[in-house]
């Protein structure tokens, strides 16, 4: 089972208190120090919840939050404010845009593992109700699991293979720009003529067999980017 915590703190101190809390319940802690590293650890990793300081060095935490609920894969995991008493409009801010729950400085360890538990537990059952199926003609992807089927047999892709996919079966029938799928999956960095995302296209259809015995799956959207059939 996925149990990595994604934390995201500039104090070393808070930061200590939080892993340490973490390891003791058999948690794994994924450490953010500012919004640039949290993005980073979004998307190139699995992660079942985060716990978010609002006051990072070189973006509001609230910033990350909206990331986070925007975002193809992770926009259901729970989301932990941790906050002090003269936070009140940021923490009610977080709330409204989807924050599960807030913690006080200071907290006790079982205060702070129940509040987390609960909020997993609350984004697991939306997940269900919500359906965590998408099925492209005769490909279904399981989007708990992260499996890719097709006529019933597994299809290996990579973490960023199969990451691109979901964003395009997620909008069927919807043109995804390039640079979409680079702020939302991959480097944020990225250069402006970068062949990155053509790479991982041309490597999914592969996998997929794309084009062979009549079956198109992903569509070329020449100068803008790529779709998925519906």
């Amino acid at each position: 089972m996925n149990k990595n915590i994604l934390i995201v703190e500039d104090d070393n101190i808070n930061l200590k208190i939080l892993t340490s809390i973490l390891d003791k319940y058999d948690f794994s802690s994924l450490i953010a120090k500012n919004g640039q590293e949290a993005i980073g650890l979004l998307n190139n990793n699995k992660i079942v919840a985060a716990i978010l300081d609002l006051n990072l060095p070189d973006m509001s935490g609230l910033e990350i939050l909206k990331y986070i609920r925007n975002h193809p894969i992770h926009k259901s995991i729970a989301v932990l404010i941790v906050t002090i008493n003269q936070d009140k409009l940021d923490t009610i801010l977080g709330l409204e845009m989807g924050a599960d729950d807030y913690i006080t400085k200071p907290f006790h360890h079982r205060e702070l593992i129940a509040r987390l538990n609960a909020a997993i537990r609350r984004s697991r059952e939306l997940e269900v109700l919500s359906g965590p199926l998408i099925t492209i003609h005769d490909l279904v992807i399981d989007v708990e699991k992260r499996l890719v089927m097709k006529n019933g047999e597994p299809i290996i892709l990579s973490f960023k293979e199969f990451e691109i996919l979901y964003l395009l079966a997620s909008n069927p029938g919807k043109v995804i720009q390039r640079e979409t799928i680079l702020n939302r999956i991959g480097d944020v960095n990225y250069a402006p003529n970068t062949r990155v995302v053509d790479m991982h296209i041309s490597s999914i259809r592969k996998k997929l067999e794309d084009g062979k015995n009549g079956n198109t799956y992903i569509d070329t959207i020449s100068g803008v980017g790529y779709r998925v059939r519906e």
